[in-house]
């Protein structure tokens, strides 16, 4: 029961910084998100490239550190993900079908439903057009 509290702690820590993230884009203050981005990533022990490059059971595995919140940790990760491609218009399209790919799999493995993750895919899908 500790490990679970710890990982929800954790998880609500992260989603108030990809929160602010999203806040920040839209009243315009973009300066900080790249440092944003890179305590989300600092703190899941994971890089942009790692992302992009890795398979979805690779990431889980990676971020389940031992207590299986490699799902939660992951639907973070994507979210940062997304959000960083907006700071990068000419990778966007890449990094737009990777959090897709990423959600799908999640979608498919985790035992819970989620209205937001649906949303989210319907978002990406706007976005790629």
């Amino acid at each position: 029961m500790l490990k679970r509290d710890f990982i929800m702690v954790q998880i609500e820590e992260l989603a108030k910084v990809v929160l602010q993230i999203i806040l920040n884009r839209h009243t315009g203050a973009a300066r900080k998100i790249p440092a944003m981005i890179q305590t989300v990533y600092v703190s899941l022990k994971l890089d942009r490239e790692t992302l992009m490059n890795s398979t979805p059971e690779e990431l889980v595995s990676r971020l389940d550190q031992d207590d299986d919140g490699g799902i939660q940790r992951l639907e973070i990760a994507i979210k940062t993900l997304i959000e960083e491609s907006y700071l990068y218009p000419d990778k966007q399209r890449d990094m737009l079908l990777k959090a897709k790919e990423l959600l799908q799999y999640i979608q498919v493995h985790d035992n819970t439903f989620s209205l937001e993750r649906v949303a989210l895919l319907d978002d990406i899908e706007a976005l790629l057009g």
